[in-house]
């Protein structure tokens, strides 16, 4: 059986990805990774003005990221 993992790492210089939430499809973990990544954009738009936009580009130091895992019976 195969599960699909929503990867996240907030800062991809300082640790690795971690499993966010296990789905039984890709389209479940696709959705889980959209959904998460537009609140973080909305974060995102709050934190900074718009001319401060391009010296902090959304994403820059994140991961987003599906992996497909193979579960053991």
């Amino acid at each position: 059986m195969k599960v699909f993992e929503f990867l996240y790492n907030g800062c991809i210089h300082e640790s690795a990805a971690a499993t966010h939430s296990i789905h039984k499809t890709r389209k479940g973990a696709e959705m889980a990774l959209e959904f998460n990544k537009q609140r973080a954009i909305k974060e995102w738009e709050e934190m900074y003005e718009p001319e401060e936009r391009e010296r902090n580009p959304f994403g820059q130091h994140k991961y987003w990221g599906i992996r497909e895992t193979e579960i053991l019976s």
